[in-house]
C-alpha cells in the first residue's frame, strides 16, 4: 500500500521525523517498508501490510496508529463538523432496503446544492502520491476518505435514481447487464450482490460503481453511501468477474462495520465544507447485527515467560492503550483487555502478547542458552537423500517434483498392474497412485524439450502397489537425453563410488515390463536386485507416440541407502604416467556395448584404470557395427614398458575374439 508522508503527518501535531528514520522504526516494529519515493514535494512510502492486518492497516489512519504507538506520539483525529438542514429530513427523500445478509451494514446521507468542480490542491496532491487520479471534488473526497480511514465510499447522482428513490441491496438477476464507470460491460448472475434502484443496477456491491447514477458536472444532489460487506462474498465476486479494485481489496480483508459511520460523517463534512452543500437531517442506517467488542484476559506472568523478557506492567498497559485497546479490569498479575472492533486479527491472549512484544521491541530480548539440549538422532533417509542430491547436482542433473498420481492412459501406455486406485481422485487423469516414477519423468522430458536440448533430470519419491497388502517404498529414478547408455552408466558408477557401494553387476533384463529386453539391464548390488537401467520398450515408445529414445534408470532407494557407507577407502594417486591403447571391435548390430566393456575389464584387473567409448559406427556393414574404445593402463609403483603394455593389449584382443561373432580390427 502506498502512503503519503504529508498525509500521515496530518494526524500529528508533532513532527514524525525524517522519512528514512520513520521507515526504519515502522519496519522494526510493524511492517516492512520500501525506500521512499519523492513525488512533487511529498514522499510515497510503500508499506507491505501483513494479510491479517488488512482490516485496519490499509489506511493512513491505521499506519498513523502504529506510528503513535511506536514513537509515543498523540494521535490527532480529523475534526468532523456537519451542519444539518433541519427543514429537510432524509426519510422524506430516500429509502433503503437490505435483502441479503451479504451486506452487514448500509448507511447513506443525502446532500443537495452540491457544486461539482475541482478539488483543493492538497487533496489532489495526496491522491496523486498514492497513485489515484483526480476526477472531481465529490469523487475525489470519497477516494480521499478511503485512503484516510480505510472505508470505501460511493456517491450516486440522486436525480438519476428511479422514481421512488429507493436503494435496494440484493443479488443480481441472471443475465443482467451492468456498465461500470470505466465503461466495461459485465453479465451478472444470481451470486453477485448489487446496489440497485427499483429498475437498474447502480453498482456491484463493494467493487465498482456504474454509469447510471454517475456523478458529473451537472449533478446537484447526491446520495453518499457507506456500507460493509462480507469479505468472502466480495473476494469471490471480484475473482469471478476478474475485477480487482481498491474497494474490493479492503472489503476482502473483513472491514469493521463500525468504520462505516466514521467514514460517512467525515466525507459528508468534507463535501459540505468544499462545495457548500446542504446535508439533509438524519442518516439511513441498516445495521441488524451490531458488532460487540471482544474482551480478553491477559496473564502478565505468562506474557513475560512467552516473550522471554521482564516487561514492566506500566509499559504493558501503556503499549496497549497506545494501540487503542482499553483496560477494563485489573487483578493480581492479570488484566482484562477490551479489543477495539477495528482489530479483527486479535482473538486470543497470544495476539495481545505479540502486540506488546513488537512495540516494546523484540531487539530487547536477551539471547540465552537453552537449559538443556536434547540429543536428536540422525534421520538416515533424509541424510542420504541430501547427499545423493549433492552428487547429482555436481553431475549436472536437475531434480523434479511430481504428484504421486497417474491416470488410466499411463496405466495402459506403460502396461502397469497392481495399482492402488483412489476412491476420490483429485482429477480424471489421477485415478491411481504411481507404482513407478518413470511415467511422470517422461512427461517432464517432453515439456522441457520445448526449451532445452540437453536434459538430465531425476526424482526421489515414494511409489505404491497393492499386492495382497498395501506396499509403499522409495525409488530413485532419472533419465538423460540425448546422451546414451554408457554415459548414464558412468553417472551411476560415479554415484555408487562416492557412497562406497561395491560389487555391482549389470545382467540382461528378461522381465515383462515397460523396459526394453534388448536395450536394458538389471542392476544388482551384492547379488541383490536394486533396479534397472536402459531404454523403454518399443511398445511403450509407440503407445506414447515418442519419436525420441531417452536412456533412464530406476533404483530402489531404500536398498541403496542401506548399502551406502559414510566412509570410503581412497587409494593414493599414482605418480607414474598413464599408457593408452585403442581397440576397435566389429560386432553384430544387436550387441550391447556393456557386454564388450565387461570382457575388456576382466582381461586385466590390476593395471586397467578406465575404458572410454570413443566411437560407434552402426552402418559398418549389414547387421554389423564397429565400436572403438580407448583403454587406460597405469601402475602404482612403476612406469609401464612397451612390452608389458603389448602383452595386456594382446590378452584383451584374445579374450574379445573368443566370441566367434566378434572381430578385432588389427
Amino acid at each position: 500500500m502506498i502512503i503519503s508522508y504529508k498525509f500521515l503527518q496530518s494526524f500529528f501535531k508533532e513532527e514524525l521525523g525524517k522519512p528514512k528514520e520513520l521507515i526504519e522504526k515502522i519496519t522494526l516494529h510493524a511492517f516492512e517498508v520500501e525506500l521512499p519515493l519523492k513525488v512533487n514535494g511529498d514522499c510515497a512510502l510503500e508499506i507491505k501490510v501483513l494479510p491479517d492486518r488488512g482490516s485496519d492497516a490499509l489506511s493512513h489512519l491505521g499506519i498513523a496508529r502504529e506510528c503513535a504507538a511506536i514513537l509515543g506520539l498523540k494521535l490527532a483525529m480529523p475534526k468532523i463538523l456537519i451542519k444539518e438542514d433541519d427543514s429537510l429530513h432524509i426519510g422524506n427523500f430516500l429509502e433503503a432496503e437490505v435483502r441479503n445478509n451479504g451486506c452487514r451494514r448500509y448507511m447513506a446521507r443525502v446532500l443537495t446544492g452540491v457544486e461539482i468542480g475541482e478539488s483543493p490542491d492538497y487533496i489532489k496532491e495526496r491522491l496523486k502520491t498514492c497513485g489515484i487520479s483526480s476526477i472531481n471534488n465529490v469523487v475525489d473526497i470519497t477516494n480521499y476518505v478511503m485512503l484516510e480511514l480505510g472505508q470505501p465510499l460511493h456517491a450516486f447522482d440522486y436525480e438519476k435514481l428511479s422514481e421512488n428513490k429507493k436503494i435496494i441491496i440484493d443479488k443480481a438477476n441472471k443475465g443482467e447487464k451492468f456498465e461500470s464507470l470505466s465503461n466495461d460491460e459485465y453479465i451478472l448472475d444470481t451470486s453477485i450482490l448489487t446496489i440497485r434502484d427499483e429498475k437498474d443496477v447502480l453498482a456491484i456491491a463493494g467493487i465498482k460503481g456504474g454509469t447510471k447514477a454517475e456523478v458529473k458536472k451537472t449533478t446537484k444532489a447526491i446520495v453518499l453511501e457507506s456500507a460493509n460487506f462480507g469479505p468472502n462474498l466480495i473476494y469471490k465476486t471480484s475473482k469471478k468477474i476478474k475485477l480487482r479494485t481498491d474497494s474490493s481489496l479492503r472489503f476482502s480483508h473483513d472491514l469493521d462495520p463500525n468504520l462505516a459511520e466514521l467514514a460517512l460523517e467525515r466525507a459528508a463534512a468534507l463535501i459540505q465544507e468544499l462545495t457548500g452543500a446542504k446535508v439533509l437531517k438524519g442518516v439511513i442506517d441498516v445495521y441488524p447485527l451490531k458488532e460487540k467488542p471482544k474482551k480478553l484476559l491477559l496473564n502478565i506472568n505468562y506474557l513475560r515467560k512467552f516473550l522471554g523478557m521482564d516487561v514492566p506492567l506500566n509499559d504493558i498497559k501503556r503499549i496497549l492503550r497506545s494501540l487503542e485497546f482499553e483496560i477494563t479490569k485489573e487483578e493480581k498479575d492479570k488484566i482484562q483487555v477490551e479489543v477495539p472492533s477495528f482489530r479483527r486479527d486479535i482473538s486470543i491472549e497470544e495476539n495481545l502478547i505479540e502486540e506488546v512484544g513488537r512495540i516494546y521491541g523484540y531487539d530487547k530480548i536477551e539471547p540465552v542458552f537453552p537449559v538443556s539440549a536434547q540429543k536428536i538422532e540422525r534421520n538416515d533417509s533424509l541424510y542420504w537423500q541430501n547427499n545423493f542430491r549433492s552428487v547429482l547436482k555436481e553431475l549436472g542433473f536437475f531434480e523434479v517434483y511430481n504428484y504421486s498420481f497417474i491416470g488410466e492412459k499411463d496405466k495402459a501406455d506403460f502396461n502397469l498392474s497392481k495399482l492402488v486406485e483412489l476412491e476420490n481422485p483429485i482429477a480424471i487423469e489421477s485415478e491411481y497412485l504411481r507404482s513407478s516414477l518413470i511415467p511422470n519423468l517422461i512427461k517432464n522430458l517432453r515439456l522441457n524439450l520445448r526449451y532445452e536440448k540437453d536434459i538430465k533430470i531425476y526424482e526421489i519419491g515414494s511409489v505404491f502397489k497393492r499386492n495382497g497388502s498395501f506396499i509403499e517404498k522409495k525409488l530413485f529414478s532419472g533419465l538423460i537425453f540425448p546422451q546414451d547408455y554408457s554415459n548414464l552408466k558412468g553417472y551411476l558408477e560415479e554415484i555408487f563410488n562416492d557412497f562406497g557401494i561395491v560389487d555391482i553387476e549389470y545382467i540382461p533384463n528378461q522381465k515383462e515390463d515397460f523396459m526394453s529386453k534388448r536395450k536394458s539391464a538389471i542392476i544388482k548390488i551384492n547379488k541383490k536386485e536394486v533396479g534397472v537401467i536402459g531404454h523403454l520398450s518399443r511398445y511403450v515408445l509407440n503407445a506414447l507416440n515418442l519419436d525420441i529414445d531417452p536412456v533412464l534408470f530406476e533404483l530402489d532407494f531404500d536398498i541403496i541407502e542401506k548399502g551406502a557407507k559414510n566412509e570410503n577407502e581412497y587409494t593414493p594417486v599414482s605418480l607414474f604416467p598413464v599408457a593408452t591403447r585403442d581397440i576397435s571391435v566389429i560386432v553384430p548390430s544387436n550387441t550391447r556395448i556393456g557386454d564388450v566393456t565387461e570382457v575388456i575389464a576382466v582381461s586385466e584387473g590390476k593395471l586397467l584404470k578406465d575404458i572410454e567409448l570413443l566411437d560407434v559406427y552402426d552402418n559398418y556393414a549389414e547387421d554389423l557395427k564397429s565400436i572403438t574404445f580407448r583403454i587406460f593402463l597405469q601402475a602404482m609403483d612403476r612406469s609401464l614398458g612397451s612390452e608389458e603394455i603389448n602383452k595386456i593389449h594382446e590378452k584383451i584382443i584374445s579374450n574379445l575374439e573368443q566370441n566367434p561373432e566378434w572381430e578385432v580390427k588389427k
